[in-house]
């Protein structure tokens, strides 16, 4: 006898009965959840809403409360904002939405499409309807950077210039503003006057903020606002003052994305001033760093550098390795700097 299919109850043809149609990401509902956990009743939220005077009784606050849990990821309405505006987001899921928009995270390491897929599932109510969006508008356009879609990085960063409160995230839409700026001039002289102004306010806020940091946010900060200003002054030819640059920054492993940067620009420039065998020390070393930190994409920048120390026949196998993560990976950008390290092709 063959196998019967499952059982429909009047649906509508391809509904199986009992499939869940739950949204997928954060709804409505996992936010009163939180909200919930953290204050420790619906009625109690109901309340907070009644003290600040945006509702006049617990109990129709407490209906339009319920109803709101199945709007799923649609507009929250009247309530979803006045909810917003009293509590914001919670704690755990603005760190999450920060853990996606930090650049120094693993997260941004992840292949493009999984890194994209995420970021749009965020990128719905309730918080899109928050301030806490400036961290999904910020890996949304380090997305777009990865793929090279310029076009595409500055509007996402304008999006979030303008929900930048906190000062982690405007230095984050500094350093990627000045990212953006140094790809979209090939004159290193223009591009770097265009960028200074953005490294320059990263700089002043990473001084005058340390202390609402993490040690290691402020840490990663620092590597990247020295790796940034290195890299302008490599494509003006100054080698020396890049090098120094990286020599500045603490000898602390205080986590792996700083030490990851500090040790591969020591290497670049080393390798630059003629110091070989100093130079693969300090690039194998950084390999181990991304390593230690879950990074595949800097260690395959990081395997680029061994590459380039280590010269023929080695560098064709080191850069077959790299291509192998890259390809997996999906990330434009890092197939491009590959085909740039392989170099023109024979016919």
């Amino acid at each position: 006898m063959a196998a019967r299919g499952p059982r429909r109850n009047g649906q509508k043809t391809g509904h199986v009965a009992g499939a869940s149609q739950a949204p997928v990401g954060f709804t409505w509902s996992d936010y009163l959840d939180a909200l919930v956990q953290e204050h420790g009743s619906l009625a109690a939220v109901a309340w907070k809403l009644v003290e600040r005077g945006l509702a006049e009784d617990t109990t129709s606050v407490e209906r339009a409360l319920r109803r709101l849990r199945g709007r799923g990821q649609r507009d929250g309405g009247l309530m979803g904002q006045r909810l917003l505006r009293v509590f914001g987001v919670p704690a755990t899921l603005e760190a999450q939405a920060r853990w996606m928009g930090t650049y120094h995270s693993p997260f941004n390491d992840l292949p493009v499409r999984l890194c994209l897929d995420q970021l749009r599932l965020w990128e719905r109510p309730p918080l899109s309807e928050s301030r806490a969006r400036v961290w999904i508008l910020l890996g949304l356009a380090t997305v777009a950077l990865r793929q090279r879609a310029f076009e595409d990085a500055g509007p996402l960063l304008e999006g979030a210039a303008a929900l930048a409160e906190a000062p982690a995230a405007r230095i984050e839409h500094h350093l990627a503003t000045s990212y953006l700026l140094t790809r979209l001039d090939s004159d290193a002289r223009r591009a770097e006057a265009a960028s200074r102004p953005y490294l320059e306010r990263a700089r002043s806020l990473l001084a005058a903020s340390r202390a609402e940091l993490t040690p290691e946010d402020a840490a990663c900060f620092q590597a990247r606002l020295a790796d940034h200003e290195a890299f302008d002054a490599n494509r003006l030819g100054d080698f020396a003052a890049a090098l120094a640059l990286y020599r500045a920054l603490p000898t602390e492993d205080v986590h792996p994305f700083a030490s990851y940067r500090r040790d591969a620009g020591l290497a670049f420039g080393l390798h630059r001033l003629g110091d070989r065998e100093e130079a693969l020390r300090l690039a194998h070393r950084a390999c181990e760093h991304a390593g230690d930190g879950g990074y595949v994409r800097l260690r395959v920048m990081g395997l680029l550098m061994v590459a380039r120390i280590q010269g023929a026949p080695e560098k064709a196998v080191t850069l077959a390795r790299a291509a192998a993560i890259a390809k997996r990976l999906d990330d434009p950008e890092l197939r491009i700097r590959i085909e740039r390290a392989q170099g023109p092709r024979r016919a």
